[in-house]
């Protein structure tokens, strides 16, 4: 059994941090990065596990909650499915009208005017999206650390982290946001935004969930902000100030998904909010060992009904991927199927948004509304601002076989 006699924190991190300074050099220096699975830490830390003879605590400690992790995955892409196949309301203008009034400016914008006027990536953005690509590993190594340091704090931990959970995947259903980057490249809301991490992912490692994981209009609230957040309070509750390093790495986190046009700023404080409950209600609901009693467990279940509890997530959340996976890769190619209320209620916004209008008549024609898809085309026919949407809309409204082909309008 792993204890805190068997690996010393300073070692622990040493190693840590050796592995990912290798990773950041590598795709420094050869441009390449990656979006780190979970998978690929799982293998890791399973590869110590064995090393340190403790399979058994292992899989007792973390089979559930690594179940209920992957649950998680595939429960954000089945949010977007059913967004997207039922056609429920996703928002838009709500968080740039909350960050003017609060700041008089959107960061994001802010921050890419200041540091990427010429919209190319550097040496800065491309260290950025190296820790862009570890935020979901870094919360399993925390755990990790955790684990192998106390069975209390980890429980604090788990009870934490499936609180987190369920708030944030409750509220990704219950009010579906666009990122800034959405609100900037597909409507014209915002200034042009470069999503610079994206542009510089060059590697592809796929995940047990890959596919059907994901979910585009899932900015309120934020868990890229709340991840990490979480864990530098629950390192906080032992380590105190030893914690700070922690802390910067959030830091670092938070600078990335506002500057990359990931985030709003309000969306990172409302997963710092959220982030914050959930510590308070896992500190409350941890189960405290007296002395002399047998470690507890967040989940004090036989062997066999925790394999079983396991099994049965992890199956039911593959099998609901791949029934979802053909039909959210249409959903992921593009977006112009979405029901945003702000525009579809008010379309008079058509009249001075060409993006706006493009919107609409792309809604409307895939529902075979062509007479109102033609007013939303006419209206981006006469804000186009050059001879490349000009062209577009001429080929839209050409693709709605409205005309014949003396140019009259069929019966």
């Amino acid at each position: 059994m792993l204890n805190h006699k068997t690996i010393s924190t300073k070692l622990f991190w040493i190693i840590v941090l050796s592995i990912f300074t290798l990773f950041l050099i590598a795709g420094l220096t050869l441009s390449l990065f990656t979006y780190f699975p979970k998978i690929m830490i799982l293998a890791l830390l399973i590869i110590l596990v064995f090393l340190f003879k403790a399979e058994k605590r292992f899989f007792k400690d973390w089979f559930l909650f690594l179940s209920i992790i992957y649950l998680a995955d595939t429960a954000r892409g089945l949010i977007y499915f059913l967004i997207s196949h039922y056609q429920l309301p996703v928002y838009c203008e709500y968080p740039i009208k909350l960050e003017k009034l609060l700041l008089g400016t959107v960061p994001s914008v802010w921050l890419q005017n200041l540091l990427l006027p010429d919209g190319n990536a550097g040496w800065l953005e491309k260290i950025l999206t190296f820790f862009h690509g570890t935020h979901f590993i870094a919360f399993l190594i925390v755990g990790f650390f955790i684990w192998i340091k106390d069975k209390v704090w980890f429980n604090l931990y788990k009870f934490s982290f499936y609180t987190l959970l369920l708030i944030g995947l409750s509220l990704y259903a219950l009010v579906p946001t666009a990122p800034p980057w959405m609100a900037s490249e597909m409507f014209s809301l915002l200034p042009r935004l470069v999503h610079f991490n994206l542009e510089l992912y060059t590697i592809y490692i796929p995940d047990l969930t890959a596919g059907f994981n994901t979910d585009p209009v899932a900015a309120m609230p934020s868990l890229h902000a709340a991840f990490p957040f979480l864990c530098s309070l629950i390192l906080w509750k032992k380590l105190k100030f030893k914690a700070l390093p922690f802390y910067l790495y959030t830091g670092t986190i938070i600078f990335t998904i506002v500057y990359s046009g990931d985030h709003y700023l309000v969306d990172i404080l409302a997963g710092v909010i959220i982030a914050t409950i959930s510590y308070k209600i896992g500190d409350i609901f941890s189960i405290k060992k007296r002395p002399g009693e047998p470690w507890p467990d967040a989940f004090n279940w036989k062997r066999e009904i925790r394999l079983a509890a396991g099994l049965i997530i992890i199956i039911a959340g593959l099998i609901t991927g791949q029934i979802i996976k053909s039909e959210l890769k249409v959903y992921y190619s593009q977006y112009n199927h979405l029901k945003f209320p702000e525009f579809i209620n008010h379309p008079d916004k058509s009249a001075n948004n060409y993006s706006i209008a493009i919107y609409l008549g792309d809604f409307y024609a895939q529902r075979q509304q062509k007479e109102t898809a033609l007013k939303h085309y006419l209206d981006a026919q006469n804000l186009a601002r050059n001879t490349y949407e000009k062209r577009m809309v001429r080929e839209k409204i050409r693709s709605l076989n409205l005309y014949n082909k003396s140019g009259l309008r069929q019966k």
